[in-house]
This record gives structure tokens, sequence and C-alpha cells, in this order.
């Protein structure tokens, strides 16, 4: 039986992380040219009132909080995967099972959106973002949200799903999965056509709905937050320079 591909983390913009060495360099000049040596906290409050660090570091932040909610969603695929191969590899009705692990993709998707949220409006805080590319920004992330609504509704509203009986599928289902499982889906059908004995068929296709979605969202997080590190160090080549005065140094406006 194939084993289940764990959805990939996001990985952080290289461009940000060039940049936290290049500040550190010029954090380290500015102790050279001074003839001493910044404490701990002098060089916490350095990075934590410069653009550079609070922003880049909220960047990754944000980044290893959308990773935690794909973790989450890992162990959904996990459990649909027990089910898949047995379905009385878990407690309680698998049935009701299935349904509460699909329910919890949405909710747990959905983290996406509010994460992403306080992130962007950080952005326009700081004058990252312009209202007009605020605007766009929100449009073209939030669009893919607003049709995993309808999605959603379909799924858990609407009870989209297997039928109690007399499930059908066409060849294209049976074309997703390799040769093994394909067999043991068609011996289930024709074991019992039903809902209960067919949970395993419904446990493969919330699988790969859920890879496909993630697959997805990942290539286009992965493209914004490209485009979201290249406005900040854009922003940061032209308004920014480190200055130092007597033992206290900060990030101004140039």
């Amino acid at each position: 039986m194939s084993n289940i591909i764990e959805i990939r983390r996001i990985q952080p913009p290289n461009q940000l992380a060039s940049g936290f060495l290049k500040f550190a360099k010029e954090v380290n000049q500015k102790s050279i040219d001074l003839n001493t040596k910044f404490t701990e906290q002098e060089i916490f409050d350095i990075f934590n009132n410069s653009f550079p660090g609070k922003i880049r570091a909220n960047f990754l932040l944000w980044v290893g909080d959308l990773n935690k909610i794909i973790e989450g969603i890992n162990l959904i695929l996990s459990d649909l995967s027990d089910l898949k191969n047995d379905r009385n590899s878990l407690k309680g009705n698998p049935i009701t099972r299935s349904e509460l692990l699909i329910q919890s993709f949405f909710g747990e998707f959905f983290r996406i959106r509010e994460t992403s949220k306080i992130f962007i409006k950080l952005l326009t805080k700081e004058k990252v973002l312009n209202k007009k590319s605020k605007e766009l920004v929100i449009e073209t992330y939030f669009i893919v949200f607003d049709k995993m609504y309808e999605i959603r509704n379909l799924f858990v509203h609407q009870n989209l799903g297997f039928k109690d009986f007399d499930v059908n599928l066409g060849k294209d289902f049976f074309e997703l999965f390799d040769k093994e499982e394909q067999e043991k889906f068609t011996n289930l059908l024709n074991q019992a056509n039903t809902r209960e004995n067919t949970i395993e068929m419904q446990c493969a296709l919330y699988i790969k709905f859920i890879e496909h979605i993630m697959e997805s969202y990942i290539e286009f997080q992965e493209k914004l937050n490209g485009f979201l590190a290249d406005l900040i160090v854009l922003y940061e080549e032209q308004v920014m320079k480190i200055t130092v005065a007597s033992r206290g140094t900060v990030l101004n406006s140039k």
C-alpha cells in the first residue's frame, strides 16, 4: 500500500536570510568603528528596534506559524491514511471520524488566512505595503480562501461525499491510485456497495483532495513570500540606515 506523502514545509525567502547576515555585519562594523563591544542587551535592543530586525523576525515567525498549521494538517493526513488502510485502525465510528477529520482540515486551512492577516497588517503599519499594494496582496492571496469556503460548505453543510449506498465512481477515480489500492477498492465495492463498507475509499478521496489543495497553496505562498521579501529589501535600501549615538544604536530614516 502506498505511503502518504507529508505536506512539505514552507521555506523562508533567501533574500531575508542574506539580509540578516548583512545587518549583522553592519552592526559589527559599527562596534569596530567605535572601538567598543556591544553588550548582549544592546544587541537585543538594536535588533528589536531596527526595521530589518523587527520585520525580518516577524516574517520568520509568520512562516513558522504557517508551518505549525501544516504540521497539524499532516497529522490529519496520517489519521486518514490509517483509516484508508484499515477502517478499524482508530477508535470510534470510522465514518464519524473521517468526517471530523475533513472538517478539521478546513478549520486548520482557514487558520492560515487569519495568521496571514496579522502579518499583512504589520507590513502595512511599517509602510512596506501602501494601500494599493495591500489591496493587491489581499485580493490575490485571499481569493483561494473564498473558493475554499464554497468547497467547505459542500463538504460540511451539504454533506458532499459518499452516499449511504450505491456508490458510483468513474474510471478517473481509480486511476488516482496504484494497482494494489485499485484492487482493494474494487473488492470493497463488490462485497457491499455501502458507505460503511467503502470508508477506506472515502478517506483515500479526502487524502487526494487535501494533498492537491496544499500543494497548490504552498506553491502560491512561496511565490508571495518572495514578492514580499523583495518589497522588504527594497524598502530597507530606500529609507533605512544604522546610526549610532554614544552607547545607543538605532535604525533611522535616511
